[in-house]
């Protein structure tokens, strides 16, 4: 049993080396051969086959250098080597070395190739460590061997390239950042290893399972050892229950990729890279929104002082067309006791021209109405004069209106044009993510290539086309494998059949080989490819539902936020125009005001002259009527005079009294609209500070929280692209001695973790078997000739 336990492993070995040498990604010299003549080209494969322990613990290493030249031409090649126990592996004779330099002059027809092998002491790419538990406690390797029980097997592996250096950047508004980070070379690996049948119920959380065609389990583990893609460290297992255990061989493979170049990274590193730039167009998008927010704050708070300016004046404006209403009511009165008294004096007048005997009664009564007449144009023209102060104040808070609507409405287009801005950059932020949706969605880009999720359904049809007779069809890559594993099986069950010893026959056992090794790799495409194909779909859909408009209004996307706030735009833009269309008004009314004030200003003036003449006159007549009294033989004339005069008078004052009415009822309107313009300007100027404080916190609370947003997202894959970039960079440097200058190079690790299975203890009960044999054999023989 334990012999087919060896041959397992063996195959193994052999299987694991094989696609070793089959997968390395070439690293290529940008220089061109020296000493080459014609079309050579040169081909360089370091292998270091390094011995390890059940635990981990290197025990030996060898490396294998091979040099591959092909062509038609001739070369002087010097191919850097390790000295220490070098053996050719192509013949007797031993290769040609000179300072640590192997030299090969020799001219080549199709291909060549060099092979040797030396002791190799240098420092492993990677650190492995394993760790065994039976039935939950901590074991050595060894004490696993003959138990019973649930074994748990862990295995730790840690990329220990690592070294400090500089990686550079940019955040989302360009800016170049310099941050010190561990990079490490890319490593990509694998390990299987073969439970034997003695191992069952085998359970693994990171493994590909199989059967290997003979009772036990294949196992096998891939590793990606560098991030951000992967980590420089990884661990993974499985569990067993064991009857009469024993750890059996594992065989890891390590070798360095370029993740720019390489088909199985190159996407995921593309996919670091867009969403740096991605976040770059955020925040250059939101940084302008928030520079129009700012300027609309600006302008608003330009517009709250000019209402601001207007109230002032507007109060101003009420309390000058009180004063004119109170003045004219004043003038009202007073023209009225005016008209009185000058029909008053018409009577008299008329009493004097008829009767000269009634003279002296005549005269006291046109005595006593001359003062009266005094004291009332003294009156009128006190009135008068208010009225003249009253009207100037009005004219002022008039003109002052109007500077104050004039200067609102000339800032108010400013407003508008900073919301016509913001709602162009919303709308262009808008776009942007339109035509990232568009590249999540299946279909082709606009140049005609195919979207990320059309690249993955691709894929996914690649890998699981069926397979398909006609000819110039193209089955999937694990019907084309099912397809090769059935011929294959078929051959390997002919030659069971066939061959008279199957289990020693080179022809079966090849035959074994290859069908499990297309067999593990058809599993590793059901298993692991096509469900991560699978599940890199469902992201991209998930991340398309984060972008585009939701079914669910309970559910936040970054498109349906673009909408709400180019919603409360367009609002805000239609408040804007009816506050433009408002002032407009506003401006009108108050030139109109201020062009009737101005005309009542020049009217009171008038009027105040003209009460002012009045009582200078009405002062005289009290003078004449006393000389009057005193001369009534000149009376006669003068009272005819006065009569003609005094209906004269009394149809002015008749006229005068109407119009001092009408203009008491014109000031009480005036009084009343002046009052509303301040009542409407007392709200304008309380709401009117909202607007900047509602623009402020759009800004603080929006706008600048996405500027923060995609500056955050264009540093962080920034920061993980320009890793990959650093340790892309990396990836030709882990050749342990290096190629001649100009060819393709390639490196491989390949670690081999022995072993516990009591053989050697047995094998150390064999040696003291013989040894004790031949003692006692020694023994006898002496023995005898003693007795002779």
């Amino acid at each position: 049993m334990r012999r087919q336990r060896r041959a397992a492993v063996a195959t193994l070995a052999a299987m694991s080396g094989c696609l070793v040498l089959a997968t390395q990604a070439p690293m290529v010299a940008s220089a061109v051969a020296t000493g080459v003549k014609g079309d050579v080209s040169i081909t360089n494969t370091e292998t270091v086959d390094a011995k390890l322990s059940a635990t981990g613990r290197v025990s030996s290493q060898r490396i294998y250098d091979q040099l591959v030249v092909s062509g038609d031409g001739t070369v002087d090649i010097e191919n850097p080597v390790s000295t220490d126990g070098l053996r050719n592996l192509n013949g007797f004779g031993g290769p040609s070395v000179r300072d640590g330099k192997q030299r090969i002059s020799t001219s080549v027809k199709g291909e060549k190739a060099y092979r040797s092998v030396a002791d190799y002491d240098g420092e492993l790419p990677v650190d492995v460590r394993v760790e065994y538990r039976l039935d939950g406690e901590k074991v050595e390797p060894g004490e696993v061997v003959g138990k019973d029980g649930i074994l748990e097997v862990t295995y730790s592996v840690r990329n220990m390239t690592g070294k400090q250096q500089e990686v550079t950047y940019t955040d989302g508004e360009g800016n170049e950042k310099t941050r010190a980070m561990s990079v490490v070379v890319p490593l990509v690996g694998s390990m299987s290893t073969v439970l034997p049948s003695n191992f069952t119920d085998v359970q693994s959380e990171q493994a590909n399972a199989a059967g290997d065609g003979k009772g036990g389990t294949l196992l096998s583990f891939t590793m990606t050892l560098f991030p951000p893609i992967g980590s420089d460290r990884t661990t993974f297992g499985y569990t067993a229950e064991i009857t009469d255990g024993i750890i059996p061989e594992a065989n890891m493979s390590v070798l360095p990729v370029n993740p720019l170049e390489s088909p199985s990274f190159s996407g995921g590193a593309a996919s670091y890279k867009g969403g740096a730039e991605s976040g770059v167009d955020l925040t250059e998008g939101a940084a302008k929104i928030d520079q129009n927010l700012l300027k609309i704050r600006d302008g608003a708070e330009e517009l709250v002082a000019g209402i601001l300016q207007l109230d002032d004046g507007a109060g101003q404006l009420r309390s000058g067309t009180g004063e004119l209403s109170a003045g004219a009511n004043k003038l009202s009165g007073g023209a009225g006791e005016l008209n009185s008294g000058a029909q008053r004096l018409n009577a008299g007048a008329g009493q004097l021209a008829g009767g000269a005997g009634e003279l002296n009664t005549g005269a006291q009564q046109l005595k006593a109405g001359a003062k009266q007449l005094a004291g009332g144009a003294g009156e009128l023209n006190t009135g008068a004069q208010k009225l003249d102060a009253g009207a100037g104040r009005v004219a002022g808070g008039a003109g002052e209106l109007a500077n104050g609507l004039g200067e609102a409405q000339s800032k108010a287009p400013a407003l508008l044009d900073g919301v016509a801005q913001l709602r162009t950059g919303v709308t262009k932020l808008d776009g942007g993510l339109a035509q990232a949706q568009l590249a999540l969605r299946p279909g082709t880009t606009s140049e005609g290539g195919p979207t990320l999720m059309s690249g993955v359904d691709q894929l996914l049809a690649g890998m699981t086309a069926p397979f398909d007779p006609n000819p110039g069809a193209t089955p999937g890559l694990s019907a084309s494998l099912g397809t090769a594993y059935t011929l294959i099986d078929g051959l390997y069950q002919g030659a069971v059949a066939a061959s008279p010893d199957p289990a020693n026959d080179p022809t079966v056992l090849r035959l074994g080989q290859a069908r499990a090794i297309i067999d593990g790799s058809k599993n590793g495409v059901d298993s692991r490819i096509v469900p991560g194909l699978e599940r890199l779909k469902g992201g991209l859909s998930t991340l398309d539902s984060r972008i585009g408009p939701s079914a669910d209004p309970g559910v936040e996307t970054l498109r349906g936020g673009t909408a709400r706030l180019g919603a409360g735009l367009n609002e805000l833009a239609a408040g804007g125009n009816d506050l433009v269309t408002g002032l407009g008004k506003l401006k009108t009314g108050a030139d109109m005001l201020n062009g009737g004030a101005s005309q009542l200003a020049a009217g009171t003036r008038d009027l105040s002259a003209g009460t002012d003449r009045l009582s200078s006159g009405a002062n005289e007549l009290a003078g004449g009527t006393g000389k009057l009294a005193a001369g009534a033989a000149v009376l006669a004339p003068g009272a005819t005079k006065l009569a003609e005069g005094a209906v004269r008078l009394a149809a002015g004052t008749g006229e005068l009294a109407p119009g001092a009415v009408r203009l008491a009822q014109g000031a009480g309107k005036l009084d009343e609209g002046a009052g509303k313009l301040a009542d409407g300007l007392d709200q304008a100027a309380q709401s009117a500070p909202a607007l900047p404080e509602g623009a402020q916190q759009l800004s603080d609370q929006g706008t600048s929280q996405l500027v923060n947003v995609g500056n955050s997202t264009a540093m962080s894959y920034g920061e993980k692209y320009a890793l990959i970039e650093a340790g892309a960079e990396r990836a030709s440097q882990l050749q342990p001695y290096g190629s001649p200058e100009g060819a393709t190079s390639r490196t491989a690790y390949k670690l081999t973790l022995s072993a516990e299975d009591g053989e050697d203890r047995a094998n150390m009960l064999r040696v003291g078997a013989a040894a004790a044999v031949a003692l006692l054999g020694l023994g006898g023989l002496a023995l005898r000739r003693r007795l002779r």
